[in-house]
């Protein structure tokens, strides 16, 4: 006993908690995947996923429930998983799953260095000519596509050469043609 609770309940209180982390992870992955259009990869995870969740509720289930206390402690280990899950899942994410980005961005000037930057770093752009509405001020807006995992860089240099820029970020599902740097 430990805590007055069988040491039999927390080692199924561990296991549905691992498991639920496990499965629930996969769940967030296998979304993303959907999202992504990866129907095949999808459905494999998928597979791996309920397959978990099935072990994961039959040794809930079959673990006697003796009180009240033993019931709470299991559901407990249930929510426990599953948001933890969720948050690797999220993190998880992030790292395998590679997202197109379209970055624009409205400089606050005419800023030739920014650009020539950019150009040197490998980013390929698209340079519009801009005027700010209320102060009318001419300036450029440059459009570029990229991965996510560049962002930050990106976000690095535009901050150095022109920190009053507006930058604008968003998800692409897919990009044809164009010009990709080395780098990106």
């Amino acid at each position: 006993m430990l805590f007055g609770v069988q040491l039999e309940l927390w080692l199924v209180c561990l296991i549905v908690v691992l498991g639920r982390i496990f499965d629930v992870a996969l769940a967030s992955i296998r979304t993303v995947f959907i999202v992504k259009s990866k129907p095949v990869i999808s459905a494999c995870i998928g597979f791996v996923e309920v397959f978990f969740w099935f072990i994961i509720v039959k040794a809930a289930l079959d673990y006697i429930v003796t009180s009240a206390v033993d019931t709470l402690l299991i559901a407990f280990a249930y929510a426990t998983g599953f948001a933890l899950g969720t948050y690797l899942g999220c993190l998880l994410s992030k790292i395998l799953v590679k997202t197109k980005i379209d970055v624009q961005i409205v400089l606050s000037s005419k800023n030739e260095e920014l650009i020539e930057v950019l150009q040197q770093k490998g980013f390929g752009q698209t340079i519009l000519n801009a005027r700010g509405s209320k102060s009318g001020t001419e300036t450029y807006l440059i459009q570029l596509e990229t991965d996510s995992k560049s962002l930050k860089e990106l976000k690095k240099i535009i901050d150095q050469y022109d920190p009053k820029a507006f930058v604008s970020v968003k998800e692409v599902k897919e990009v044809v043609g164009g010009y990709f740097g080395d780098n990106k």
